[in-house]
């Protein structure tokens, strides 16, 4: 009778204790991120190559519309409780909780990621010291965009601007137009801080000095707020509060033009009424400023395995299988997702995929606006933000706003407004 009671005990035991080992031991690498359509649905392509040659695994991706920053933030400040495996960043916000948080992520390129594979500009703001901390996902390479028809009824020939401009170039150009048309030459978001971020950094210049101090006194910054303000004078900005009535403006014909990045190819589309007509040209160049170019970047976001993942191990594997490797499988997820998704990989041997550089009949001409956007990649100059960097762009957005207005007359003035309002909101 003992010799039964101890062999009950034991699997009553087991029975207890099986279902917690058996959580333990699951294989679910979860993923939090935002934009189902777009960051989910491509973390879902990424998911089905790895599960080719690793069924047993589930990638467990949670849709966070809201706050996921936030959420992140509470659960790293509770030591990692309840965070997952694989997070999406936005790259501006990652060096705040990189200097906050030290210990938050696994070092990637010590696990064996090889980032000379990736579009350098996107390594730097996850990179500390030796160490880099993330996976470059998606491009937020810019360009130029123009509607052909417009040009056509300014008298002009729109092959003779699918080259590479300077600003004076751009202002000369809208001049024309707004003449001939009524049409001012760019839509302009005043809620967004977008136009002027692409000017200044397509010269490489940053907006923080390497100490951490802020610096918008510098050539490029001067010139491009002295650029903006121009436009703005001579009425070559439709002026749009908030994101839709930018969009209305472009899409439904009140500008002849707007400056932004290659993931704004899905908003275009959804007015097939304008299809022939849109062409994309090089970033304009900052001239007579040094380390000036061509080529800028907006957005973009990249995935980061925490330290305290339950399961940061396969997580690892995962994002070194699929997101950073040139097996035939991986290179061709990244050409579906583009196709998918209009979301263009950083990884620079995904390049050669048929979709990076099939034409598109939507744009003028049929314009290969992808394969002409990852050119224009190679060229983006390395960005940095800094952990103050959403306090110093709602500073100079608001400057604008009132340099637009008259309220202050002079870049120098629009810059030491910005100044106060950083130092009055950051302490610094």
């Amino acid at each position: 009778m003992k010799r039964v009671s101890i062999a009950v005990l034991v699997v009553l035991a087991l029975i207890i204790i099986a279902p917690s080992l058996s959580a333990a031991d699951a294989k679910t690498v979860t993923v939090w991120c935002w934009d189902p359509n777009f960051n989910g649905y491509s973390m879902r392509q990424a998911a089905a190559v790895y599960n080719k040659a690793n069924p047993s695994v589930t990638i467990e991706i949670v849709d966070v519309p809201d706050n996921i920053e936030g959420k992140i933030e509470a659960g790293l400040q509770a030591g990692g409780a309840g965070l997952p495996d694989i997070a999406l960043f936005q790259d501006y916000v990652i060096e705040k909780f990189i200097a906050n948080y030290p210990k938050a992520f696994i070092d990637l390129k010590a696990a064996g990621i090889d980032y000379s594979k990736f579009a350098s500009y996107k390594v730097g703001p996850m990179t500390e010291g030796t160490k880099v901390y993330g996976l470059p996902f998606d491009t937020g390479s810019t360009g130029f965009w123009l509607r052909t028809d417009y040009l056509k009824d300014a008298g002009l020939n729109p092959d003779s601007y699918q080259k590479n401009l300077t600003w004076a170039d751009i202002i000369a150009l809208g001049v024309k137009v707004k003449a001939k048309t009524n049409k001012p030459l760019i839509a302009y978001d005043t809620t967004s801080f977008d136009f002027l971020r692409i000017m200044v950094q397509s010269t490489g210049t940053q907006f923080f000095n390497k100490d951490g101090s802020l610096n918008l006194r510098t050539p490029a910054m001067e010139k491009s707020l002295a650029i903006l303000k121009e436009l703005n004078d001579k009425g070559l900005l439709y002026n749009a509060e908030g994101w839709n009535n930018w969009v209305s403006a472009f899409n439904n014909g009140n500008t002849a033009g707007f400056l932004n990045a290659l993931w704004i190819i899905g908003t275009l589309k959804s007015q097939p009424t304008n299809s022939g007509k849109w062409m994309a040209i090089p970033t304009p160049k900052l001239e007579g400023i040094s380390g000036a170019r061509n080529a800028s970047n907006n957005g973009g976001s990249s995935w980061y395995v925490f330290s305290a993942g339950p399961n940061k191990t396969l997580a690892v594997d995962f994002l070194k299988s699929v997101w950073a490797s040139s097996t035939p499988d991986a290179l061709e997820f990244y050409n579906t997702i583009l196709k998918g998704a209009g979301a263009m990989g950083t990884y620079l041997p995904s390049r050669k995929g048929s979709n990076y550089t099939a034409t598109d009949v939507f744009f003028y001409k049929n314009q290969a606006v992808y394969k002409d956007f990852s050119a224009w990649m190679e060229n983006v100059p390395t960005l940095m933000y800094t952990a103050n960097y959403v306090t110093m762009r709602d500073a100079v957005k608001n400057a604008i706003l009132l340099m637009f207005k008259g309220d202050l007359k002079t870049v120098s003035d629009t810059i030491a407004h910005a100044e106060q309002e950083f130092k009055q909101v950051s302490g610094k």
